[in-house]
């Protein structure tokens, strides 16, 4: 197909081809082809002018005589290959809005391409979904921690590194003390507010390699990497019950919570990642027997 006959094609369907393309939600470009690596605008759509900030005035114009040079380049760049492909070419790209597009190539009757028709879709909000669903996948709803198939996988990492390095991390299972009661005195609600802002706390008292997650209710882990003595995790268990001092404030009720927890270090309390969260959660109760608002390390049981 020539430019000429695409001219008469457009001179001859010129009331359907407007209206099909003023409603048409994709955007559609028709560029001419010079040479095989320089590109004019023949034709666009109302979507496309919009999302690529054009008028009518880029008709008859290079793509370099449009944009500037970085830009330019990467749409030639995507141009050519269509064109040397011979075929429909598949592209995902990310600017302003991330566009799916297809540049199909369109060849005269001897035989050498005349045109490219690029048709691109807004897949911005799918992607956003995505991207939602997947952070919603490996995090806690309520307080955006890593839930427990993200620390799962992370104490996997870890205890690889800690083998190869020869170095041990803790993991320290902490539990409100009657969390209960501040539900059942004000309410969900505030439960709620209070977990985030203690999801904050907790955070503030680690590094930023290690990993604190939420496994629910008011269950916490505290992941600890590379470390070379007990004394560290201990040294994080008595930060997070000094940071727990200060009283919260949460929509106007003021009061002070406590939290008892239970810690296990790889390797010497377990192999794996379910016996080290089952020892930390032993070392947890040990804590609570003991009288609440302290921390135990793992002993395993004699014979």
């Amino acid at each position: 197909m020539t430019k000429r006959d695409i001219e008469n094609l457009i001179h001859q369907y010129g009331d359907v081809l407007s209206c099909f393309f003023q409603y048409m939600s994709d955007m559609v470009f028709l560029m001419s082809v010079e040479e095989g690596t320089r590109f004019r605008y023949v034709l666009m759509n109302p979507p496309a002018m919009q999302a690529a900030r054009l008028t009518e005035e880029a008709y008859g114009r290079l793509i370099e005589e449009v944009y500037s040079d970085e830009k330019a380049a990467n749409l030639n760049s995507m141009y050519r290959e269509a064109v040397a492909s011979g075929k429909p070419t598949h592209y995902t790209t990310y600017d302003e809005i991330i566009g799916e597009s297809v540049l199909t190539p369109i060849y005269n009757s001897e035989g050498v391409c005349t045109h490219v028709f690029a048709v691109t879709r807004d897949i911005t909000e799918r992607k956003q979904l995505e991207t939602q669903l997947e952070f919603m996948a490996y995090h806690d709803v309520l307080t955006g921690l890593p839930n427990r198939r993200l620390l799962l996988d992370r104490m996997q990492q870890a205890m690889s590194q800690a083998t190869r390095k020869g170095n041990q991390l803790a993991v320290l299972y902490l539990d409100c003390d009657y969390f209960k009661e501040i539900n059942d005195t004000w309410g969900h609600d505030v439960g709620d507010e209070f977990l985030r802002v203690l999801a904050k706390r907790l955070t503030s008292c680690v590094r930023d390699v290690d990993t604190v997650a939420r496994l629910g209710g008011d269950e916490f882990v505290l992941l600890l990497t590379s470390l070379d003595t007990a004394e560290e995790a201990a040294k994080v268990a008595s930060r997070v019950l000094e940071a727990l001092k200060k009283p919260f404030l949460i929509q106007q009720h003021r009061f002070h919570l406590t939290m008892s927890i239970g810690i296990a270090l790889f390797p010497n309390d377990g192999p794996d990642s379910s016996q080290l969260l089952r020892h930390a959660d032993k070392a947890l109760y040990r804590a609570k027997e003991a009288g609440r608002n302290q921390f135990c390390f793992y002993s395993a049981p004699t014979e």
